[in-house]
């Protein structure tokens, strides 16, 4: 039984995983696919595509991010999705360099923010403008008062334009990348 376990493991005697030595880059890890690493390793030098097809389980989505690996970083972009008010379906996109996409998008939910909380201060203003008003007249219309206060507030829900919609999507992040 103990020859049988060698020979699967090619004789290599080890105790526990720590003592196996695993490379650092995912490129070198891959075993058994000679060719394909030498088209990706030939590929990301020259900066062309590589259409990875094959079975399930024979290393594709490895060989992929391998070549992510071996792409120059000083390169890298952040991708930024506008949304287009004059067709929806074809969305503006901005390319800013790396990190920038991450502040961009932060600084216009902070303004979308801020429009928001000044325009709910002058809902819920109205609000009880409308209730305070209509107990002034009579204290018996409070209830009215009451029912316009949430027909206000679904009428603004519904039919003001929502400030998080021109928010830009951060299509690619590379803030955090080297």
């Amino acid at each position: 039984m103990n020859g049988d376990i060698n020979e699967l493991l090619g004789g290599f005697e080890f105790d526990t995983t720590a003592e196996i030595k695993v490379p650092k880059r995912l490129i070198d890890q891959v075993i058994g696919q000679d060719h394909a690493v030498e088209a990706i390793k030939k590929a990301a030098i020259q900066k062309r595509h590589v259409m990875l097809i094959g079975s399930p389980g024979t290393g594709k989505s490895m060989l992929a991010k391998a070549m992510a690996e071996l792409l120059p970083k000083e390169e890298l972009e952040d991708i930024l999705v506008y949304p287009n008010p004059q067709d929806p379906n074809q969305p503006k996109i901005r390319l800013v360099p790396a990190g920038k996409g991450r502040q961009i998008v932060d600084a216009y939910k902070e303004e979308a923010m801020k429009k928001v909380q000044a325009r709910n201060l002058i809902i819920f203003a109205l609000v009880f403008l409308v209730v305070g008003y209509t107990v002034l007249i009579d204290i018996k219309n409070f209830i009215w008062g009451i029912i316009a206060a949430v027909l206000i507030l679904m009428l603004t829900r519904y039919f003001v334009p929502r400030e998080d919609r021109n928010v830009p999507k951060l299509l690619v992040d590379n803030s955090e990348k080297d």
